[in-house]
């Protein structure tokens, strides 16, 4: 949790939802003194990829390719 206590008590102008923000949705919050809050939410696809073998018990990692996926 985060919390935002400069916030408080502060009086909203506007709230505007912005559906298609550079990285996916964002929110606004205009103030009446000038300031802004904005909230931007962001999604990662991550890849995980293993090699293993499972002869019964604990199966065994014979390679992890993850950390070779190539970051966007």
């Amino acid at each position: 949790m985060i919390q935002c206590k400069e916030l408080a008590g502060k009086i909203i102008r506007m709230c505007t939802i912005f559906e298609d923000g550079s990285d996916g949705p964002d929110l606004q919050i205009d103030f009446t003194d000038g300031t802004s809050f904005t909230v931007s939410l962001k999604t990662d696809v991550t890849i995980e990829a293993k090699s293993i073998r499972d002869d019964g018990g604990q199966p065994q990692v014979l390679k992890d390719y993850t950390a070779l996926a190539i970051p966007r």
